[in-house]
C-alpha cells in the first residue's frame, strides 16, 4: 500500500478496486456528472445539515481522478482530486465509513484536507449506488471536530442515501425512456438499423464532406424480391429473421465510413465514401457474395433474391432523395440477370423508366378494361406427332401502349401483388373455354395447362378454388394442368405442398415449368406430386451443338424417367433440336417449329391432325 509523505505525517490514497471501468460506465452513462445544480438533491443536503447540525454536507462523485459535488453545503469548491478524497475510500466499503477522529486514524492523518482547508476531522459517508449496484459516489456528512457517530445517525445516514438513490433510479428511467423515443424515432425496431429519416441526415452529412474533400458516394439500394411471398411462405416471423440477416450481412460488409439503414419493409441501403472506382468495385464484389450464401431460418436454409440498384455522387444526384430515387429506379429498369452485381442508373435508361411507370399505371386498368386474352400453343409427343395438351398463354392488348410482351407485364404484375387477380382471371377464362370446348366435342380430351404464380400457390384456398371453378363450369378436373415454378418450391411452405397434394389427388397433373433454373432439391421432387418437367428453352437454343445444353438436356430427360415423370422440351424452333430429343427420347415438345401460340377457335382443328415428325426423327 502507497503511504505519501507530507507534513511529517502520512496518508493512504483511496484503492482502486476491481471492477472500476465497469463502475465508470454507469457513472457516465447517467449523465450526472458537470451538470447544474438541482434544488431536489439541494434540499436533500440541507435537511441533512439541518438534521444532523454538522456544518459540511455533500453529495459526491467518483470520477477516474476526482471527486466531483453534485450537491454540496459548506464546502466553497466544486471538487478535489480522489487521490485525497475521503469519499474514495468510501466506496469500497459495503455501506457506510466513518470517521470519528481524522487525525487517529492512518489512513487520512497527513491528508491535505484534514491538515489544511478545510480541516476535516470527522467524516461519515454513505456510499450511493446507481441502479445497475455500482458505487457511483456518496452522501457523506463532514466537521471539523471529531466526533460519535451512534447507529441511530448511522441509520438516518443510509435513509438519506436510499433517497438519493431512487432519485438517480428514477432519472435513469426518464434516460432510458427518452433515449428510447429518440431510439424508436431513428431506428428500425427489426433491424436496429437506422430509419430513412436517420440516413437522409447521415448521407446529407457525408455529401458534404465528399464535396469538400472532392470524394465521390457511393449509394446501393437492396430490394429483397418475393417479400410478401416469404412472409406467406415462412410466416412473418421466418421473414423477420431473413431480413435480420440480412441487415447483419451489410453491417458486417459496410466499409469504413459508410452506414447501412432500412428505409422500408422490403428495402435496405448501404452508403460509403468512394475513393476510387477499385474500391467502389472491390466493396460491392465482397457485399454481393455476402448476400449469395444461403440464410438459415425455421431449421432449413434459404436463398433470398435480391436485386441491387447503385448511384453515385455527385454524377447521377446531389442530394440525398436524388441519390435514392436514382438507385431505385436503377433495380426497376435492370434486367434480371446481371454480369455486374449491382446496376447503375443513367440518363439512357429514363425512356425505359418511364415506360415502367406507365405499364405499371395501365396495368392496374387492364382487367377493368377487359384488355387480357388467352393464346394456346400446343403441346406434342415427340413420338406419334399428336398434340396431347395445350398451354394457356396470357396476352395483354392496352388500350394506350398496344400489345405488350408478357416479359415486361407479368415482372410487374407479381412485384405489385396484381398478379392474384390476373391469375383468377385467367384460370376463370380457361374453364370457360374447357367448358366451349367440350360442348362443341363431348370426346374433347386436351387438357390445358394453366401458369400458377407462386405468390398464388401459397394461398390456403387456392386449391379448394380452383376445384369449385371447375365444378361450375362441369369441366372434368383431369382436363386442367398447373404449371409452376421451381422457385415455388424452394421455400419449404404446408400450404404450397398442401396445395398440390389435394389438386394431384383430383387427377390435376403438376407440371415445373421452366426447369434447370431453380433450386430444385431431388428430395422436394420426391415428396411433392409432380408429374412432368418442362426443360427450360435456354438450353433447348443451343442444341445440338451446345455441350452444356446438350448435357443438361441428357441429364435432366434421364433423372426424369428415373423419377416416373415425363418431359417437355420449351422452345423448340430447328429440326436438329428436335433430332436430338426424339434421340435421346423426350416424350413431348412444344415451340414454333411446330405451331405459335393460336387464338382459341384454332385448336379443334389440330386435335385429330397428327404433325409429320418422320423426318426430323430419322436426321
Amino acid at each position: 500500500m502507497l503511504w505519501i509523505a507530507m507534513n511529517q505525517n502520512a496518508y493512504i490514497p483511496p484503492e482502486i478496486t476491481e471492477g472500476e471501468e465497469e463502475r465508470l460506465e454507469e457513472l457516465y452513462g447517467l449523465r450526472l456528472l458537470d451538470t447544474a445544480s438541482e434544488l431536489r438533491f439541494d434540499r436533500y443536503t440541507s435537511l441533512v445539515a439541518s438534521i444532523f447540525g454538522l456544518p459540511i454536507v455533500l453529495i459526491t462523485l467518483l470520477d477516474r481522478d476526482r471527486q466531483w459535488f453534485k450537491s454540496r453545503l459548506g464546502w466553497n469548491k466544486t471538487q478535489c482530486p480522489r487521490d485525497i478524497s475521503f469519499c474514495g475510500h468510501a466506496i469500497n466499503q459495503d455501506s457506510l465509513l466513518v470517521v470519528p477522529d481524522a487525525l487517529d486514524d492512518p489512513r487520512f492523518a497527513g491528508n491535505p484536507l484534514v491538515t489544511g482547508e478545510p480541516y476535516i476531522r470527522f467524516y461519515a459517508g454513505a456510499v450511493v449506488r446507481g441502479p445497475a449496484g455500482r458505487a457511483l459516489g456518496t452522501l457523506c456528512v463532514l466537521d471539523h471536530q471529531p466526533r460519535y457517530f451512534d447507529e441511530e445517525h448511522r441509520t438516518r445516514l443510509r435513509q438519506f442515501a436510499d433517497l438519493i438513490e431512487n432519485e438517480i433510479s428514477h432519472d435513469a428511467d426518464l434516460l432510458a425512456l427518452k433515449s428510447s423515443i429518440e431510439r424508436s424515432a431513428y431506428y428500425d425496431p427489426l433491424t436496429q438499423l437506422p430509419n430513412r429519416q436517420l440516413l437522409m441526415d447521415r448521407l446529407s452529412q457525408l455529401l458534404k464532406l465528399a464535396t469538400m474533400e472532392s470524394l465521390q458516394v457511393a449509394v446501393l439500394l437492396f430490394n429483397v424480391t418475393g417479400l410478401r411471398l416469404i412472409n406467406q411462405s415462412l410466416g412473418t416471423q421466418g421473414g423477420d429473421e431473413l431480413l435480420q440477416q440480412l441487415a447483419q450481412r451489410l453491417r458486417d460488409n459496410c466499409p469504413e465510413g459508410g452506414s447501412v439503414a432500412h428505409l422500408q419493409a422490403d428495402e435496405l441501403v448501404l452508403v460509403f465514401p468512394v475513393h476510387n472506382d477499385s474500391q467502389r468495385k472491390d466493396v460491392t464484389h465482397q457485399i454481393h457474395v455476402a448476400l449469395e450464401h444461403p440464410y438459415r431460418c425455421l431449421g432449413q436454409e434459404h436463398y433470398l433474391r435480391v436485386r441491387i440498384g447503385g448511384s453515385l455522387f455527385p454524377d447521377q444526384g446531389d442530394s440525398p432523395e436524388a441519390l435514392i430515387e436514382q438507385a431505385s429506379a436503377a433495380i426497376r429498369v435492370s434486367p434480371e440477370s446481371l454480369a455486374e452485381p449491382v446496376h447503375y442508373f443513367d440518363a439512357a435508361h429514363s425512356d425505359a423508366f418511364s415506360e415502367i411507370l406507365k405499364i405499371e399505371s395501365c396495368l392496374k386498368r387492364a382487367l377493368a378494361r377487359d384488355e387480357f386474352y388467352l393464346l394456346y400453343q400446343p403441346i406434342l409427343s415427340l413420338t406419334t406427332g399428336q398434340m396431347t395438351g395445350v398451354e394457356a398463354l396470357l396476352r395483354w392488348r392496352c388500350s394506350e401502349l398496344g400489345q405488350v410482351s408478357p416479359d415486361r407485364f407479368i415482372p410487374l404484375a407479381e412485384q405489385s401483388g396484381l398478379i392474384l387477380p390476373i391469375g383468377r382471371w385467367v384460370r376463370e377464362e380457361v374453364c370457360r373455354q374447357l367448358q366451349a370446348w367440350c360442348s362443341e366435342q363431348p370426346e374433347w380430351d386436351i387438357p390445358v395447362a394453366v401458369n400458377v404464380s407462386p405468390a398464388e400457390l401459397v394461398q390456403p384456398t387456392f386449391s379448394e378454388e380452383l376445384l369449385n371453378r371447375l365444378a361450375l363450369a362441369q369441366v372434368p378436373e383431369k382436363l386442367l394442368r398447373i404449371e409452376i415454378t421451381e422457385h415455388s418450391l424452394v421455400r419449404d411452405n404446408e400450404a404450397v405442398e398442401q396445395n398440390l397434394v389435394r389438386l394431384k389427388a383430383r387427377s390435376i397433373d403438376i407440371n415445373i415449368d421452366d426447369f434447370g433454373t431453380g433450386y430444385s432439391s431431388l428430395s422436394y421432387l420426391r415428396r411433392v406430386p409432380v408429374s412432368s418437367l418442362k426443360i427450360d428453352r435456354s438450353f433447348i437454343d443451343g442444341l445440338p451443338t451446345s455441350e452444356d445444353g446438350a448435357t443438361i438436356t441428357r441429364t435432366i430427360i434421364e433423372m426424369a424417367k428415373a423419377l416416373g415423370m415425363e418431359q417437355v422440351a420449351e422452345g423448340i424452333e430447328k429440326k436438329e433440336q428436335l433430332t436430338f430429343l426424339h434421340g435421346h427420347h423426350c416424350t413431348y415438345g412444344q415451340g414454333y417449329l411446330f405451331s405459335r401460340p393460336l387464338p382459341p377457335d384454332q385448336i379443334p382443328a389440330l386435335r385429330s391432325h397428327p404433325m409429320v415428325l418422320q423426318e426430323s426423327q430419322n436426321g
